[in-house]
């Protein structure tokens, strides 16, 4: 999983419930009772290892189909985002069976390696029945407080589960149109509400103007003290005058409202290249709504891809509530064949947290430049330069190939360099120097797409089974 706690002010934790299952005769359930209350017990100590989990608890044991529907209806009450089944004995298969198809979720069947129980044939013979009818499960065989792979296993799963469950009733807001004419970022409202559960809310980018004139000023001069007297360097002439920058800000604080007064769980902006080009880039957006702090300290960090990329946005909030940090966008750039490395950089911004991976912002904004907008808009306001801290990451990116979506994913790490090197692409933008052990040509040949997405730590396995229960093929370069 991830070596990283959780950032600040993330997402609350995934409600985890537990419902346990006996057999179905009163007289044999009195002799199995204990057994599978300690099983219980077991489960819920290991749930509660992981930040990212709560288990408040486990309903009463189920030994017939009536208290089997009682248990899956009272979880359901309770806003249980992932289900754990303990299944210790050969607790009868259809009370499992009637409780998932009540659920209507994915279902992980736990069972301790006790040859004293058959609770192996149990979780089998549960599994079974509701791949009968298409129901998603996975199994777990033992006690995940004694083998890591199966702590790991236990917290992907609530982890994935959590995801699809979380998801379903989110709102994407699409700030503006597509962008600069990436197919690849525009999205289909209808097929997101069907496969994701999640809205889309088309918002113009009049309303960042509008709204960016509405600020409070005292505000934003907090706003601009905070970032400038924090930041390792600061443009101050040209584009980058305070006047410009400040106005980046307003549009943070105008881009804050709407997530606020819309109720937006994550968004897009389109930026290019009417703001970027007429008026000032969406800098201080990328970099402050993504991060888990701004001037008046910690905050939930609201996902947002530049270039209005629905797709990035898709994955950067799937990779956020499964890793519990911040994701961020960028291009894949080019590739450093003397280093072997993959040279990615953001035409803008990026949240600084990546800049120093902490959670006090004033370690990460110590390495963020601000420098003016380049020639290449003429626009104004300033770009956030850093090179992202070294360390292991997971890339991931949601893609469609004929309609249907891919998810792309692999684990790498980011290299750190001198800010010279940054020279050879853009000095001014913000850069991450990506290993993955693949070849450029593989990677080419299998990536759909110019905007890549990242978290720190591996996250594989929960993003593979995110994208078994999804019915989202995976493509996954071996590595070498």
């Amino acid at each position: 999983m991830n070596e990283l706690k959780p950032s600040i002010a993330g997402a609350a934790p995934f409600r985890v419930g537990v419902l346990a299952f006996s057999d179905g005769r009163p007289r044999v359930h009195q002799t199995l009772e204990a057994a599978i209350a300690t099983h219980s017990d077991a489960l819920l100590q290991a749930l509660r290892q992981d930040p990212l989990l709560e288990a408040p608890g486990i309903v009463p044991i189920a030994a017939s189909a009536k208290a089997a529907r009682e248990g899956a209806q009272r979880v359901r009450r309770d806003g249980a985002e992932a289900v754990v089944f303990n299944v210790p004995v050969f607790a009868f298969p259809n009370f499992s069976l009637i409780a998932a198809r009540i659920l209507d979720q994915p279902v992980l069947l736990s069972s301790p390696k006790n040859p004293g129980l058959p609770g192996l044939g149990g979780i089998m013979a549960a599994h079974g029945a509701m791949r009968q009818i298409g129901l998603k499960s996975r199994k777990l065989w033992g006690d995940p407080n004694a083998e890591p792979a199966l702590a790991a296993q236990l917290s992907a799963f609530c982890r994935a589960s959590g995801v699809i469950e979380r998801m379903k009733g989110s709102v994407y807001g699409l700030i503006g149109g597509r962008s600069i004419g990436m197919n690849t970022g525009a999205v289909c409202a209808a097929q997101w509400m069907k496969q994701f559960g999640v809205d889309v809310e088309h918002i113009d980018q009049l309303e960042i103007k509008r709204r960016a004139g509405l600020c409070d000023e005292a505000e934003v001069q907090r706003g601009y003290e905070w970032l400038t007297s924090r930041a390792g360097r600061v443009a101050t002439d040209g584009k980058a005058a305070p006047q410009h920058v400040k106005e980046q800000i307003r549009y943070y604080l105008a881009a804050r409202s709407l997530v606020e007064e819309f109720g937006l769980d994550f968004v897009g902006v389109k930026c290019h290249y009417d703001l970027s080009e007429f008026h000032h880039t969406a800098c201080m957006i990328a970099m402050l709504l993504n991060d888990p702090y701004d001037w008046n300290g910690p905050k939930p960090p609201v996902m947002m891809a530049c270039e209005a990329d629905g797709d990035g946005a898709l994955t950067m909030q799937i990779l956020r509530l499964i890793s519990g940090h911040p994701s961020l966008l960028f291009d894949v750039r080019s590739y450093d064949f003397e280093n072997g490395l993959f040279v990615c950089c953001n035409c803008g911004a990026m949240p600084s947290w990546y800049a120093a991976r902490s959670d006090n912002p004033d370690e990460n904004l110590a390495r963020v430049f601000l420098e003016p907008v380049i020639a290449k808009y003429a626009g104004g306001g300033a770009h956030a330069s850093f090179v992202c801290r070294a360390g292991e990451i997971t890339l991931a990116r949601l893609s469609r190939v004929e309609g249907q979506y891919r998810m792309f994913l692999a684990r790498g790490e980011f290299v750190e360099f001198p800010r010279e090197k940054m020279a050879e692409t853009c000095a001014s933008w913000p850069h991450g120097f990506v290993r993955l052990n693949v070849t450029p040509e593989a990677f080419i040949e299998v990536f759909n797409t110019n905007h890549a997405h990242v978290v720190p730590g591996d996250h594989r396995l929960a993003l593979r089974m995110y994208c078994d229960f999804m019915g989202i093929p995976v493509d996954e370069l071996a590595e070498g």
